[in-house]
């Protein structure tokens, strides 16, 4: 990433975490409807040297003892950190999630044996995968909103350890009760990343970059449970290896928190500030220097009114937030949906349990594809666009793939559902086309989401990971009722039709997408 150049570089933020943008992303937050807390008073300096960071050459003294960036080229600024550290620390974070969603469907394989042995109906084992998704609900609530007050990396932390904490018990467990509850626990604190990586990534990255991030981070959410089922078909495929669902779910878990530990450091602005004037206020003798935030106490009120309530109020208040969290959250379900269709679908051919599995592969290379064709637009056409602008081109320039994805899913879903009688490599590759024309939209979608939001990203996504997962964990209960009564083509008929109806959306956005804009308190004006 080219560092930012302009010593008059932007500090933006309103009822958010300000943060110091490249001199090329000046997006101006509008301010919010409702009344102003307290809390507002906390933005952060300008990175000027000559206007608001005026220090000594020892360093010692900042004008009005307020500590902020040292100019433009600050390399404590997310956005200056060198190319490979922030690099990795995409990886590590995007594989933590792909740890998170493999643990969530892992164990459907697993529902018939362990129904088994617990002599209990199927359907309270499918509680399993359901209460995972069921966990992503409740923990945002307090994950994404709490991550733009106390920083990033202490939820991301938290998350990354409860996740792996509580694979032990439903490892280890003698009875139904331990592991469904156990189950839903590591969904809620699975959800700790999902609710701040956005956040992290609009800290790190400019526009373009960030939409190829953001787009590798999205397809780990669908790529993870996408190769779960593979997985989990095979380590089950005895009655005493269930248990390895949860240990390997467990190590895979520890092996990316470790090397988080190395790789993943405090992304957001306003605690690194925060830092930086408790490290100066030791290192000076000056114990006046303190970060712009801290000038503001942040009373309980506050945080209720700014971060518990505020993913609620955007949700009901904001059309884009609400459109875009339904369109996504039928393309999450239906690939839910999929791991008791797929399989259906090839037993019905005379396919072994694990065997059945095995079409995933093609839906795994259907998101791979998409986080391919999505990066290269980005890199190429997004690019151009910002390069003849000379600014950031608008949130609705992150849509074409999603116009494609629309396009291309609902038939996707009608040669699934219509090619059972014919040869099954029909099938598997209508099974391709499922996975590219989900992602297509999944990924564009996430990405328009965050560059509207921006700075209030976090709890922008908090909830429609709420309400997406409050959804979506119905899915796995009603999925083999619904491929049973209507049968494998006409179930996938209409996830087809429902796909239909949703599909104009992303085109009435790209063209009306500013106006709607305008109407909102949240989105940021580019």
């Amino acid at each position: 990433m080219t560092a930012p150049t302009s010593a008059t570089s932007t500090v933006v933020g309103s009822r958010a975490p300000s943060i110091v943008l490249a001199s090329e992303d000046r997006p101006v937050a509008k301010e919010e409807s409702s009344v102003l807390s307290s809390a507002d008073a906390s933005r952060e300096p300008t990175p000027n040297p000559t206007k608001n960071n005026k220090r000594k050459l020892n360093g010692e003294q900042y004008h009005n003892n307020i500590v902020g960036w040292d100019g433009p080229d600050d390399p404590e600024c997310p956005r200056n950190w060198p190319p490979r550290k922030k690099a990795f620390f995409v990886i590590v974070t995007s594989s933590v999630i792909a740890c998170v969603s493999f643990g969530s469907s892992v164990f459907a394989p697993a529902a018939t044996i362990t129904a088994a042995e617990f002599d209990v109906p199927i359907i309270v084992m499918r509680l399993a995968v359901s209460l995972w998704i069921l966990g992503f609900f409740a923990g945002p609530i307090f994950f994404g909103p709490m991550s733009e007050l106390f920083g990033h990396v202490l939820v991301f932390a938290i998350g990354v350890i409860g996740l792996a904490v509580f694979q032990l018990p439903i490892a280890l467990g003698e009875n139904v009760r331990t592991i469904l509850i156990c189950r839903f626990f590591s969904g809620v604190f699975g959800s700790g990343a999902f609710a701040v990586v956005s956040g992290m990534y609009v800290e790190l990255y400019e526009p373009t970059q960030r939409g190829v991030a953001l787009g590798l981070s999205s397809i780990c959410i669908n790529l993870g449970a996408t190769i779960a089922p593979i997985a989990g078909a095979y380590i089950s495929s005895q009655r005493s290896q269930w248990r390895w669902t949860a240990w390997a779910t467990l190590i895979i878990t520890a092996i990316f928190g470790i090397a988080a530990l190395f790789t993943v450091r405090e992304s957001s602005s306003r605690m690194i500030l925060r830092n930086k004037a408790r490290r100066l206020r030791f290192d000076t003798g000056n114990w006046a220097l303190h970060a712009k935030s801290e000038e503001t106490r942040i009373e309980l009120k506050d945080i209720v009114y700014r971060y518990l309530t505020k993913p609620i109020r955007m949700f009901v208040t904001e059309p884009i937030l609400m459109i875009f969290t339904v369109y996504l959250t039928l393309v999450y379900g239906t690939l839910y949906l999929s791991f008791q269709a797929f399989p259906t679908a090839f037993q019905q051919r005379g396919w072994s349990v694990q065997t059945s599995s095995l079409p995933f592969i093609a839906v795994m290379c259907g998101i791979i594809s998409a986080w391919g064709t999505q990066s290269v637009f980005t890199l190429t056409w997004y690019k151009a666009c910002a390069h003849r602008r000379g600014a950031p081109p608008p949130p609705e320039f992150r849509l074409p793939p999603m116009m494609a994805g629309g396009v291309i899913l609902p038939p996707s879903l009608l040669w699934f559902g219509w090619s059972g009688n014919v040869h099954p490599a029909s099938q598997v590759i209508a099974s391709y086309f499922i996975g590219l024309g989900l992602m297509l939209i999944f990924v564009p979608g996430i990405s328009y989401i965050v560059d509207v939001y921006q700075f209030h990203s976090n709890s922008a996504m908090s909830i429609h990971v709420i309400v997406r997962s409050l959804i979506a964990c119905s899915f796995p209960l009603f999925a083999n009722i619904m491929y049973d009564q209507l049968g494998v083509a006409w179930a996938s008929s209409l996830l087809a039709f429902l796909c239909i109806g949703l599909a104009p959306a992303p085109f009435l956005f790209f063209v009306y997408g500013k106006k709607i804009r305008s109407w909102s308190s949240f989105a940021f004006e580019t």
